[in-house]
């Protein structure tokens, strides 16, 4: 089950502000593409580099919007995976800052495509 709260590192909240003024999209929506891509990728969470979570905080409900059970079972499918015993909030974290450094390359919105 997703956790009611996330709170994103420093890190990411800087960098999601600066994508929201380049393309315009609300930090959540640009959390939920970040997650998708650290999904796509594989990316193992040992590489994230998560340091805090002093950063913005994030509600389930506005986080994941109506989809928050398609992310449910991707996020624990990709925990059961990976074999991860993390909690669910740091791994969502960690996937998020995976997926914030692999958009840093996003200037306008057409780079999402």
């Amino acid at each position: 089950m997703l956790p009611n709260r996330i709170s994103l590192s420093q890190n990411a909240t800087g960098k999601l502000r600066y994508m929201k003024q380049n393309t315009g999209l609300t930090p959540n929506i640009l959390s939920r593409i970040a997650i998708m891509k650290a999904l796509e990728d594989g990316s193992s969470i040992k590489n994230a580099g998560v340091a805090d979570q002093e950063g913005q905080v994030l509600s389930r409900d506005v986080l994941f919007g109506d989809h928050a059970l398609i992310y449910d079972v991707l996020i624990n499918q990709y925990i059961h995976d990976n074999q991860l015993s993390e909690p669910t909030q740091d791994v969502i974290c960690a996937l998020i800052e995976i997926g914030v450094h692999k958009m840093g390359h996003i200037k306008k919105i057409q780079d999402l495509i």
